[in-house]
């Protein structure tokens, strides 16, 4: 029986980028109970919650990139869509749909 060949690497995903309503931001703070304060690159911080179908999968930590959809009737809170991986936020700089210093600074 012949060995499986495992060098062929997963197809890479499109990176989500931001559509209508929704911005990316940097984790702040973590709040427990699946709550997190986030600076979001339209300038303001946010109270976002974690959603069930991530909660388990996907862990989010201090610092950080995610993309939120702020609340249409409470603008100051949003729910977490995504977790950006570090090879995913060189390319949104790339795009030259985030900056390196925004994201920095955002970090603190």
């Amino acid at each position: 029986m012949p060995k499986k060949d495992r060098t062929t690497q997963a197809p890479s995903r499109e990176v989500p980028k931001p559509q209508e309503g929704e911005v990316i931001c940097v984790v702040k703070k973590m709040l427990g109970a699946e709550h997190i304060i986030v600076a979001c690159l339209d300038g303001k911080e946010r109270t976002a919650r974690i959603p069930g179908r991530m909660r388990k999968k996907t862990w989010i930590k201090e610092g950080d990139v995610v993309l939120t959809a702020p609340w249409d009737f409470q603008p100051n809170k949003a729910d977490i869509i995504y977790r950006y991986m570090n090879d995913e936020i060189r390319k949104l700089i790339e795009e030259k749909i985030i900056s390196r210093e925004i994201i920095d600074q955002l970090r603190g």
